[in-house]
């Protein structure tokens, strides 16, 4: 295994430490940031979607917590930027600049505001958006900004991720576009969409994941105190299985894809073509970086998963093994066994022991 790898297995999370042992992993400081976000504030926008947004991508660009713009990078526009944005509170936030080149950003963010100061918004704002999504720059709508998204086209044909509190709006504006509520994101054909909230995070922290690695989005996760929540995927998965550290942006991929499918089947196969490679280059990759399979690295991550359910979750071993694709409970048991010394029933105990 070589030196820049760093799994941390379940219970190391109480480690003080953390942080530390993950910025630990960086062994090179990238000459741009690796994520870079323009952010457009809609009049009456709510502070918590605007922090949960920055703080995350603050937290994951920079070594300790000295805030600098290392490996993410954000900017506040406005075709005024010397004025002001209120927020819903109250609160006004001063852009950093006007609107540059959207070739800069990778993702260009929208959060809405207020539905009735949804028409207050200066109309180049609006053409900004369009000129970002004609150059193919990925467009995101946190809170109302999928209304504002909707208001523009740009998710025809698409399907919206929305506050429940606003899903009857939503319907009623837009009865000709599909909206869905009760998760943290939608992504659909380079749109994405997000109910806001603490939603937020776990959409920050899974472009933080594509972009600058599991590692950096774990960071963020533990230095806002995201408590466990079984519905995130961003974030619980995070936490279930650790995170690894690898240069190679190919590998890179292929455990953001293996960490995205944990309840789903994964062929080696199928791995490797998402990543453009033959199943035998895969291999040796793998083999070259974990010391192990494609396929013994998805059975580890799915057990270490596994481990998390049981300790943070109220699903029963049975439950756990088959949601997990294991072939039947008694496999499972074994193999959980033969991993952590110990069986999936006494994991649990020890949980209710400490509890």
């Amino acid at each position: 295994m070589k030196k820049d790898l760093r799994i941390f297995q379940p219970g190391e999370w109480a480690d003080g430490d953390i942080i530390t042992a993950i910025d630990a992993n960086q062994t090179e400081t990238p000459r741009r940031p690796q994520l870079n976000v323009g952010i457009l504030l809609w009049p009456e926008f709510p502070l918590l979607a605007l922090a949960g947004l920055t703080d995350a991508l603050r937290h994951a660009a920079d070594m300790g917590d000295d805030s600098q713009k290392i490996r993410c990078s954000w900017r506040l526009m406005s075709a005024t930027p010397d004025r002001p944005v209120l927020s819903s509170s109250g609160m006004a936030m001063m852009p950093d600049s006007a609107f540059v080149a959207p070739e800069q950003f990778d993702y260009v963010v929208v959060i809405g505001g207020l539905l009735r100061s949804m028409a207050k918004a200066d109309r180049a704002a609006r053409r900004y958006l369009h000129l970002a999504h004609q150059l193919n720059i990925p467009l995101v709508g946190i809170c109302t900004g999928s209304f504002v998204l909707a208001q523009e086209g740009f998710l025809n044909g698409l399907t919206a991720a929305i506050h429940p509190w606003h899903l009857n709006d939503f319907k009623t504006q837009y009865p000709q576009l599909t909206a869905r509520s009760g998760v943290d994101f939608h992504e659909e054909k380079g749109i994405l969409t997000c109910p806001g909230g603490i939603s937020t995070i776990g959409l920050a922290t899974e472009l933080i994941r594509r972009h600058c690695g599991p590692d950096r989005a774990t960071k963020a996760i533990f230095q806002m105190s995201v408590p466990s929540r079984i519905d995130s995927t961003a974030v619980a998965v995070s936490r279930a299985i650790g995170f690894t550290h690898v240069s190679d942006s190919r590998l890179r991929k292929a455990v953001f894809l293996i960490e995205q499918g944990l309840v789903k089947p994964i062929s080696t196969r199928w791995l490797a073509a998402e990543v453009n490679l033959s199943p035998r280059q895969l291999t040796r990759l793998f083999n070259a970086e974990f010391a192990q399979s494609p396929g013994e690295f998805i059975r580890r991550a799915r057990l270490r998963y596994a481990h998390w359910l049981l300790m943070n979750s109220g699903e029963s071993v049975t439950e756990i093994a088959l949601r997990l694709g294991f072939s039947d409970c008694a496999h499972f048991i074994r193999l959980f066994s033969r991993e952590f010394g110990c069986t999936p029933g006494d994991c649990r105990s020890t949980r209710h022991q400490n509890a």
